[in-house]
């Protein structure tokens, strides 16, 4: 059997490896090879067995590496403890910033509430005031057709006014309704990591 062979039945035997394992060996044997050079290759593989054989002692070896590494959970009862400390002492600082960032979204939903509401309060005076310069511009006719007119563009001119402030607040309370949802969403997230 030579080298050639011997790493290539190797090779079928330790395919089942992970990725990482699998290549350190094959490097592993290659080097070996490599190190003894071609006049000693048929004392390299009377020295490692069969295929077989090494394929099995390498899977050993690696199985044996995976069943004793240590887990990455606290085992020990200090380590438990002094996670315990940790969190009393991290308490105080984090249940403050906790009910600070609440009731600092809770003021920016009452702020943008009140804003969308005052901008539609503030149309519909708009359209009250148009509907009463309408109407005092009536009142004029007999006296003056100038200021009949002038009261007719008034009242047009804050109608148009108001109904664009109306539209503008329901675009924007959209808008702000959805981003108020995507702020608590991003909130909630940070809160959940902490």
């Amino acid at each position: 059997m030579t080298r050639i062979e011997y790493l290539a039945e190797l090779d079928k035997y330790l395919k089942r490896l992970p990725q990482v394992d699998y290549e350190e060996a094959m490097d592993y044997f290659v080097e070996y090879f490599e190190e003894a050079g071609p006049e000693n290759e048929e004392t390299v593989i009377a020295e490692l067995g069969t295929p077989k054989e090494a394929a099995s002692d390498v899977i050993s070896t690696v199985l044996g590496k995976h069943v004793t590494e240590p887990n990455k959970t606290p085992k020990t009862n200090a380590t438990i403890i002094g996670m315990i400390v940790l969190s009393i002492f991290a308490a105080p600082i984090a249940l403050p910033v906790l009910i600070f960032l609440i009731l600092l979204m809770l003021a920016i939903v009452a702020l943008v509430l009140s804003a969308i509401i005052a901008a539609y309060l503030l149309g519909l005076a708009g359209l009250v005031l148009a509907a009463m310069t309408l109407f005092e511009s009536f009142t004029l006719l007999t006296s003056s057709l100038s200021a009949v007119a002038m009261g007719i563009g008034a009242s047009l001119m804050l109608f148009g006014g108001s109904i664009l402030v109306w539209m503008v607040t329901t675009f924007l309370a959209r808008f702000s309704g959805k981003g108020l949802v995507l702020l608590w969403q991003k909130m909630i997230r940070k809160v959940r990591t902490v």
